[in-house]
């Protein structure tokens, strides 16, 4: 019962995490105020999609504080329209907090008393919040009729810590025969994760430890142990 009630819960956050990230502009090459390297220097710039181009332009210091004019600063619009260089980079970031919902489908379970390493496979769920870069290259190819289509490869690296529930199977063996019974046990799950996603998928690997939450934690041989867990997720935001 508990293993059906995580499954929807997980369902309804991935169904949700698929529209909201359909939407995001963390996926899409979006307007908005992007880092990139010029002459060898990080330098902030303002991406602007037009209808059948992109317009780059170059941002001053201290342009929170100044009232921008489109038509007096340095720009450059992709695809080119000569060979006149003015902004020559075409790899963009951005950088900011994450927030992800994401699932453990497997965990590696080192030595534990009598009992060997092992993996399991029960169902995790967890809310991941870290530091992420999201990084886009910009490229135009022309095709053998003379026509130019846009190229646009994204991919995020993150850090940050999780916390989240799951469930674990309880017997006699993971309790040194301390219960003679077998049932599912709800466990809250901590630790940090390295993440890194394509387009919409986030995957990575997670360093955490899970406590029972159930009179038997103190018989549970995995008790505040530590493990190592595969990650997979729909980014949020």
């Amino acid at each position: 019962m508990l293993f059906r009630i995580l499954f929807l819960i997980s369902t309804t956050f991935l169904i949700y995490s698929c529209k909201s990230a359909k939407d995001s502009p963390k996926f899409n090459f979006a307007d908005g105020v992007y880092h990139t390297e010029l002459k060898g220097k990080n330098r902030q710039v303002y991406i602007e999609n037009t209808e059948d181009s992109i317009v780059v332009y170059s941002l001053q210091k201290g342009w929170k504080r100044m009232d921008l004019k489109s038509t007096t600063m340095q720009k450059k619009s992709y695809p080119q329209k000569s060979d006149k260089e003015t902004l020559g980079a075409n790899k963009y970031w951005q950088n900011g907090f994450d927030v992800d919902i994401l699932t453990i489908p497997l965990k590696f379970r080192p030595t534990a008393e009598s009992f060997p390493k092992q993996f399991s496979n029960n169902v995790n769920g967890v809310v991941y919040l870290g530091y992420r870069s999201d990084i886009y290259r910009l490229s135009y190819k022309k095709n053998p009729i003379g026509r130019v289509t846009q190229d646009v490869k994204h991919y995020g690296i993150s850090a940050g810590l999780i916390t989240g529930l799951g469930v674990t199977a309880m017997n006699p063996w993971v309790t040194n025969n301390a219960i003679n019974i077998e049932y599912d046990g709800l466990v809250w799950s901590k630790g940090v994760a390295i993440l890194m996603g394509l387009n919409q998928i986030t995957f990575g690997i997670i360093g955490g430890v899970d406590h029972l939450l159930d009179k038997n934690r103190d018989s549970w041989i995995y008790h505040g142990k530590p493990y190592v867990g595969l990650a997979v997720g729909l980014n949020l935001n």
